[in-house]
């Protein structure tokens, strides 16, 4: 069967990601902990062509990338490095990769000056101003999810952008804008999902140049456009409608999407791109450069969790408010009987709860308005009295959680429709300072 132009271009930007992973994994490998006690201390030993691979756990540092060093995270949810609020989590390097990261609780989550690194398969949150900041140069910044970022999820400022672009990204729920391109910024933005940002899903300002929107699913922002960004010769071809994710949210965070499949530029598949991850992983881990294949389970016999590592298997530490919808925690029809599909979301709560001992949560229930007041706030008040039981039936001392149902009084999204009803059917765990 002939390949299709559509099916050669997707190929052909997957080799030109992986170019960058084959340039630069063919020397040694370091690994944190193990090598090096952390991350920064690791990229100031490493030099051109290394990769340094960091196993699962919270890392509280503020790193700076080295030139042409790959930087590569076991599990993009459960590697993380926390920035505890001091300056950029991240701050880029010229011809490196940053991948299987989550990267948090910055100012800014990862800082490109003039630098073009491959961002690639992370999870970029809870950043206190964007959270990709790029000036004069444009990283590739493809197949990560840009989420709940309290400013901009991407911020261009003075970017021209030539040979990379912003690629099946999620890009989602920020504080103000999904993509903010500054003074004369021109960039190349496809692929994309742009969803429930607070004001714009892309906002250019005045001085901004000939920016393409092209093939992306921007939907339930407040708005999709300003008016310098909404022009029908910069955007084409691009739709809106619900996603359909796998599993949003905290803590799965499977933001594949069941809708937009084909429907990007050239017929792609709009949103996250896993068969670029996949290939990505492979070449990391020796699959290109062996002439053989790979999957990124095979990159364990890099990472290794030894039982004497301070980092290996610790629990993601919850210092913001968890949401969690019915999709991820259900009830019985009309009552607080907790379904077996939600055991193992609350397992996983559960292990950051009993780690972290000095913690106390608020377990917040909330319904929709399909009900009266008086009852909305009973259901409410017994489904998160029915997390708070669970949780101490688990080990967890019941004088760290208090429960309080808050019926229909706080919603998170509009009661006019069905999608927005379901999300205000929710349980949250909201830390206690």
């Amino acid at each position: 069967m002939a390949i299709t132009r559509t099916k050669r271009q997707a190929r052909a930007a997957a080799l030109v990601l992986l170019a960058a992973f084959v340039c630069v994994s063919a020397q040694k490998r370091i690994t944190v902990p193990g090598s090096f006690p952390t991350i920064q201390a690791a990229l100031n030993e490493a030099v051109e062509g290394d990769t340094v691979y960091v196993r699962n756990g919270v890392y509280y540092e503020n790193i700076t990338m080295s030139d042409d060093v790959v930087l590569l995270g076991h599990d993009k949810k459960a590697t993380i490095i926390d920035g505890r609020r001091k300056g950029p989590v991240v701050t880029g390097a010229d011809g490196a990769v940053i991948s299987g990261f989550t990267i948090r609780n910055g100012r800014t989550g990862i800082l490109c000056k003039n630098t073009r690194p491959v961002i690639m398969n992370n999870i970029i949150i809870d950043n206190k101003g964007t959270g990709i900041h790029a000036l004069v140069s444009l990283p590739e910044i493809v197949n990560n999810v840009v989420y709940r970022n309290e400013w901009t999820g991407i911020f261009l400022e003075s970017v021209r952008g030539t040979r990379t672009s912003i690629n099946h990204n999620v890009i989602m729920e920020n504080g103000y804008s999904g993509i903010f391109g500054a003074n004369r910024t021109e960039v190349l933005i496809r692929n994309n999902i742009l969803a429930g940002n607070k004001q714009y899903g892309v906002f250019l300002g005045p001085d901004a140049r000939k920016t393409r929107i092209v093939g992306n699913n921007i939907y339930a922002n407040r708005l999709p456009f300003n008016d310098n960004a909404d022009n029908q010769t910069i955007r084409q071809q691009n739709i809106s409608e619900d996603p359909n994710f796998v599993s949003a949210g905290f803590p799965l965070h499977n933001y594949t999407a069941k809708s937009g499949r084909g429907r990007g530029e050239e017929g792609a598949d709009i949103g996250l791109n896993e068969s670029m991850t996949m290939a990505a992983a492979s070449s990391s881990s020796g699959g290109l450069l062996g002439g053989g294949s790979a999957s990124p389970g095979d990159l364990d016999q890099f990472f290794g969790t030894p039982a004497s590592s301070p980092a290996a298997d610790v629990p993601w530490e919850i210092s913001e408010t968890v949401i969690l919808t019915e999709d991820a925690v259900a009830f019985g029809y009309q009552n607080a009987e907790l379904q077996p599909s939600a055991y193992p979301i609350l397992d996983e709560l559960i292990k950051s709860l009993l780690y972290y001992t000095n913690s106390r949560f608020e377990i917040a229930g909330h319904t929709d308005n399909q009900n009266d007041y008086d009852y909305s706030m009973t259901l409410s008040q017994y489904r998160a009295d029915a997390v708070l039981n669970y949780f101490v039936s688990r080990g967890v001392a019941s004088e760290r959680l208090y429960a309080r149902g808050y019926g229909m009084s706080r919603p998170m999204d509009s009661n006019d429709t069905e999608s927005g009803r379901a999300g205000n059917r929710r349980v949250e765990l909201i830390p206690l300072r």
